[in-house]
């Protein structure tokens, strides 16, 4: 059977949720967070500053949490079609406070979630009914993390030879000997397309991410070599709430 690739539904993950549903407040963004991945926001909307100061100003206990869930299109959300079902909870690591409202958010992505509901009518913001995801390992094979590592390693070198900052590199040297976090280490790349990521996002277990991480490596460092320019996305223009 051929690897998973991005976009394929068979590799999806959403019919693995487990547990009780809880109620998560979503942040929806033109990009895709993944686990382990850093998050900054500088936060100046009106709903977006009150789900902060909402977060901020919880009984429970621990480090606030959030959800990041990609846009599909366009910037407003009122339902479930206009967001990708499939986010990762964003730990809150910092706030600095502005005298004005605004603030600067940092945040770390932990875990997986899918959504079953949306609620845009209960606070300023959306709020969201989800269940967590678990992260099987799949049929990791002795060479598929290799492979993937060597593909990123000339994904990253690549990189660099264009003069782009790749973002990942020392947190790469970290992941490189956990398949999990190697898996989700090429998710992060900032260079490639939000549909790809939000795909390795969704694949149902490490070894699919792995290998449909493989495939995406080596078809955007192609690109790379022959275009010789890193595209931009437009979620560097425009964020909502956030730049």
């Amino acid at each position: 059977m051929p690897p998973p690739s991005p976009g394929d539904a068979s590799g999806d993950a959403s019919g693995q949720a487990s547990g009780p549903a809880e109620v998560l407040p979503l942040f929806p963004l033109g990009t895709v967070l993944v686990p382990g991945m850093r998050l900054s926001l500088h936060v100046f909307e009106p709903r977006y500053r009150q789900l902060v100061a909402d977060l901020l100003g919880a009984e429970e206990p621990g480090a606030p949490e959030f959800g990041v869930v990609a846009l599909r299109q366009g910037w407003e959300v009122g339902e479930l079609g206009e967001v990708h079902r499939i986010g990762t909870s964003a730990r809150v690591t910092g706030v600095l406070p502005h005298p004005d409202g605004r603030c600067d958010l940092a945040a770390i992505g932990e875990r997986r979630f899918v959504i079953e509901a949306l609620d845009a009518a209960s606070k300023p913001y959306l709020l969201g009914t989800v269940r967590w995801l678990a992260e099987p390992a799949g049929e990791l094979g002795p060479e598929l993390a290799d492979s993937v590592r060597r593909a990123l390693e000339l994904h990253l070198r690549t990189l660099v030879a264009l003069h782009a900052d790749p973002g990942v590199a020392g947190e790469f040297a970290a992941a490189a000997d956990d398949p999990l976090a190697l898996s989700y280490a090429v998710a992060r790349l900032p260079s490639l397309p939000l549909a790809d990521r939000q795909a390795l996002l969704t694949m149902a277990d490490t070894a699919a991410r792995l290998q449909a991480g493989r495939s995406v490596l080596r078809r955007e460092t192609e690109l790379l070599r022959q275009l010789r320019a890193v595209p931009i996305s437009a979620a560097t223009f425009r964020r909502p709430g956030a730049s």
